[in-house]
């Protein structure tokens, strides 16, 4: 008897609300034998909906679960789906950047396309760390199969394959001992504004733009540093929204702190987990910490925060018809003082000059790079 889940229809960016890969653990339940009281947690890791969550909790609703996401939008899905389903995922969703418990049964799905290679990797090593000698991870892709066994094989010697067809392969894998060797898959490189000496930035898999740094987001830095000037109160206020590691942010802030003299106070935003524990690293490096707010979240600033900062940095995705632009510069608009300044990156100007136009009077497009900055003033 299969495992009944409850679905709905796409989300308002498009996801489908499961994936074959999802579907096929969930398909995969009756098989899997019953939590036991050993002390260890089930995980799941790589969710995106709640369906897997919700259907390990329908069928064994004392399961020791914890639910770990990487992107804040993903974590409120899943934690949605659970309160829908019943269940209250205050103790079992965890939105941090590695996994913080011991597991003696893990589930992981992965998408082609929605997942990096390296990420993959990395949050494979991630769950083996986190599980027991002798314990399970039940993994699920789309995609090639001979490539997806490859890169399992890398991290779990010991794998079976349990299910195999057109959409999806499913494996178990059994952990016997740590890895000899776990992987660092960070990566570190260097990034400057004319002026400034070269920054060394370190970014993880998951950042945009994970192991080099973005031309956009370098052009946007490059043009806001020639438009600061020295506040004229103390200290000024920098947001920089969809952070990544920092780049944009800590450059500019770098920039304001050898112009006045006075680091700026940051506050840097971004929904992924990975990037705010990278633009930790960097604005500790830059000794920037302390003047910076590091703020997880895929709806901007809180709603009560208003006129609060004197510049807005961001580079916002594209896609989803620049829904996810708009979230950009709403919180701009009411993040932003009287005379703020809104400056945004796009590779063509169309597009996102008219959504700007909706919050602000008048958009200057200054192009560098091959690129479109767009300035706004409040």
């Amino acid at each position: 008897m299969k495992t009944k889940v409850m679905r709905r229809p796409k989300d308002d960016v498009g996801h489908n609300y499961t994936t074959y890969a999802e579907q096929a653990l969930i398909d995969l339940l009756d098989d899997i034998p019953p939590p036991v009281a050993d002390g260890f947690a089930w995980l799941v890791s790589g969710n995106r909906t709640g369906a897997l969550p919700a259907a390990i909790l329908s069928r064994w609703s004392q399961a020791p679960l914890q639910v770990y996401a990487l992107d804040a939008y993903h974590a409120r899905m899943i934690s949605d789906h659970l309160s829908e389903s019943g269940f209250d995922p205050t103790c079992i969703v965890h939105l941090v950047p590695y996994i913080e418990s011991m597991s003696s049964t893990a589930f992981f799905h992965a998408t082609p396309r929605a997942m990096p290679a390296e990420l993959v990797l990395d949050q494979l090593e991630d769950i083996h760390r986190s599980l027991a000698d002798g314990a399970s991870l039940y993994a699920a892709f789309e995609g090639d199969a001979d490539d997806a066994l490859k890169t399992v094989k890398r991290v779990f010697p010991s794998v079976h394959v349990l299910r195999r067809d057109k959409k999806t392969v499913v494996f178990r894998c059994t952990r016997k001992g740590p890895l000899a060797k776990y992987r660092d898959f960070s990566s570190e490189w260097t990034a400057s504004v004319p002026g400034g000496e070269p920054l060394v930035f370190t970014s993880l898999p998951g950042c945009f733009c994970h192991r080099r740094a973005d031309p956009g987001g370098l052009a946007l830095a490059e043009v806001v540093s020639k438009f600061v000037s020295p506040p004229s109160h103390q200290p000024l206020t920098l947001l920089d929204m969809g952070c990544g590691c920092g780049l944009v942010g800590l450059l500019v802030a770098d920039a304001i702190r050898r112009l006045s003299g006075s680091a700026p106070q940051l506050t840097l935003i971004d929904s992924h987990a990975r990037a705010i524990a990278a633009a930790r690293i960097n604005a500790s490096r830059l000794g920037l910490e302390e003047r910076t707010r590091f703020v997880l979240s895929d709806d901007g600033l809180p709603r009560g925060e208003v006129a609060t900062h004197d510049l807005f940095v961001g580079n916002p995705p594209y896609y989803s018809e620049y829904k996810i632009a708009e979230i950009f510069l709403s919180t701009a608009y009411r993040a932003l003082r009287p005379g703020g300044q809104c400056f945004t990156v796009v590779k063509t100007a169309t597009g996102l000059k008219a959504l700007q136009e909706k919050y602000f009077r008048t958009v200057e497009i200054i192009p560098r790079r091959g690129y479109a900055v767009l300035r706004s003033v409040r």
